[in-house]
């Protein structure tokens, strides 16, 4: 979302817009999703019924033409032909098994010839397709086969000019005797294929739609397209009859093709409907909706187009005349601008020429105020420039503490000469030099301070320094110790009687900050004072704003001056237990080492 409200209203507006038509897009492609699998689905819901129907009918012809078969099989005069050695008795036995053979073939319309073919060379058939099944016997002889389909066959001009359909069941002898139960000879079923598959109008609704009854060999039984039966079928992988239905590229189209096993002839029913003939319906309905949606945004671009100006123009102007204010040209804030168009650009303009009106103003209440504030701040440059003409030269005050230290000395005046000199040094220290010096000066400043004020308590505290010469050598701001050490003095020591101590303590640590630690063991602060101070150290550039917190005032200072000018990440931490002390923590960061 951050992205988008970087890009101008136009692109916005452009997204939006292709947003909506993909959308739209995203409609039609789902409607149409669902109706070609509506459509699919009615498809695969007729292709079953009518497999259905072809594998109740295999299975029903096939029952039929393995009850006539096992009828002829174990037939005693069958039997009796095929084991008898006697010709003139197997003559008498051929009349009436042709007669035989005659009526069980009537008994299923497509049977085309019944050939009984034995074991010791003896054989009977109807219309001559003996020699035609030979080699068939010899492949075979031996098993013990029943009903089985054993393929197709050309079998000449004898049955016409399509292959037929060759059945083979064993027949095994049935009679006591030393020939029990052996093999005796095969029945063989010459058949037509609509024998098998009927005679039936297999057309699917959906135009196009080719079913194949295929043997085991992928060759055509049957089929409701104009292929010859015994044809191969070549060119598409079957795969799993448990497949359902599937895209295959054939000849050239894609076809959706459905298999199923056919096991009574171990085989397979094949359906193929044309893709293109089966959603044809639907590709047109899917060109009329793709022709509407492009006529309907030719149609809406024109008014999207319009809104657009119209946003806009008005937007163009407002930021034309903002950035000829920006340049700076005065005459351009006396120019007031007018946008007539929709209600929240007028609103804009309207804020626009009262905020520029509000400037004017403010510029020249400004301006009058600077004027004022310039003639006050020349008075007071004036008044500070005769101050200072009448001050004393420091050189005369320097000359006067040597002359009280001499005086002191000749007097025998130790303690007159030791606060003499080191308010000397102390005057002298602040102001001379840079504002920055090492941290040693500064340490050296506070040392002559302390021996001020420890002849001033008679000794009443004694200090300990343990500095690292690394800290020693970091360059801080001039004066930054004394009002601490002097908070500690007079607020920690003084109100108490007791022997105090103070230890200033300091190190660089691994960030290259210097940390130090100004601790007393004075009569500390009450919680609420300690409470208040720390909250005067927290606001940025804030400073004590009740009488009770002028104390402070110095410590709060220090805070100020350490974070203007070594940034947010420095200043001071206090740390107080009532009774026990004050501890103040001070961090410099950013700040350098001195050179020599």
């Amino acid at each position: 979302m951050a992205f988008l409200r970087k890009l101008s209203i136009r692109s916005q507006l452009f997204i939006l817009a292709a947003c909506t038509i993909s959308v739209m897009l995203v409609v039609i492609l789902h409607t149409y999703s669902m109706m070609s699998g509506m459509i699919t689905r009615s498809h695969e819901e007729y292709v079953k019924q009518t497999v259905s129907e072809i594998k109740k009918n295999v299975a029903s012809n096939h029952d039929v033409i393995y009850r006539i078969m096992q009828d002829i099989s174990y037939n005693q005069d069958v039997q009796d032909y095929l084991v008898e050695t006697d010709k003139l008795v197997r003559y008498d036995k051929f009349t009436k098994l042709n007669k035989y053979l005659n009526g069980q073939k009537d008994l299923k319309e497509g049977i085309q010839d019944i050939i009984i073919s034995g074991n010791n060379g003896t054989w009977i058939d109807l219309y001559g397709g003996n020699r035609y099944v030979v080699p068939l016997r010899m492949q075979l002889s031996g098993k013990k086969v029943n009903g089985y389909y054993a393929g197709m066959q050309q079998f000449g001009v004898l049955y016409g000019p399509d292959e037929k359909l060759v059945f083979a069941t064993a027949i095994t002898y049935s009679q006591q005797g030393a020939l029990f139960n052996r093999n005796i000879g095969t029945a063989f079923f010459v058949v037509d294929a609509s024998a098998i598959v009927s005679e039936q109008d297999y057309s699917s609704k959906a135009t196009g739609t080719q079913i194949y009854v295929l043997d085991r060999s992928r060759r055509v039984i049957a089929s409701n397209a104009s292929v010859k039966t015994g044809s191969d079928f070549k060119g598409i992988e079957l795969g799993s009859a448990d497949a359902g239905s599937r895209i295959v590229d054939w000849n050239g189209r894609s076809y959706v093709v459905e298999t199923e096993a056919l096991p009574d002839i171990d085989g397979t029913i094949v359906s193929m409907a044309p893709e293109n003939e089966l959603l044809r319906d639907l590709l047109g309905i899917r060109k009329q909706e793709l022709s509407i949606l492009g006529i309907a945004l030719l149609v809406l671009a024109v008014p999207f187009m319009f809104i657009i100006n119209n946003i806009l123009r008005p937007l163009k102007r407002l930021i034309f005349f903002i950035t000829r204010i920006r340049r700076g040209d005065l005459l351009q804030f006396k120019k007031r601008i007018a946008l007539d168009g929709y209600m929240e650009i007028s609103i804009v303009a309207t804020e626009l020429n009262s905020m520029l009106d509000e400037i004017d103003r403010l510029t020249l209440s400004l301006v009058e105020t600077n004027t004022r504030l310039y003639g006050i701040e020349l008075e007071k440059k004036k008044s500070e420039l005769a101050f200072l003409r009448s001050q004393i030269n420091p050189h005369f005050l320097y000359n006067t503490l040597e002359a009280i230290t001499g005086i002191a000395v000749v007097e025998g005046q130790d303690r007159i000469k030791t606060m003499t000199r080191a308010l000397s040094s102390i005057f002298r220290y602040s102001v001379k030099g840079s504002g920055e010096v090492p941290l040693g000066e500064e340490i050296r400043m506070i040392e002559s301070y302390v021996r001020i004020q420890q002849i001033r308590f008679a000794d009443r505290f004694a200090v300990r320094y343990e500095l690292t010469d690394e800290a020693l050598a970091y360059r801080v701001p001039k004066m930054i110790l004394q009002p601490l050490v002097e908070n500690s003095v007079y607020h920690g020591f003084e109100p108490t009687l007791r022997q105090g101590e103070l230890w200033i303590r300091g190190h660089v640590d691994g960030e290259g900050a210097l940390r130090i630690r100004i601790a007393d063991n004075g009569v500390g602060m009450p919680p609420g004072v300690l409470d208040g101070l720390r909250r005067m150290l927290a606001a940025p550039g804030a400073g004590p704003r009740e009488p009770a917190e002028q104390k402070s005032i110095g410590v709060v200072n220090v805070h100020n001056r350490i974070q203007l000018m070594f940034g947010p990440g420095s200043g001071l931490r206090l740390e107080s237990v009532q009774g026990e002390g004050t501890t103040i923590e001070m961090t410099i960061r950013g700040g350098s080492e001195a050179h020599a």
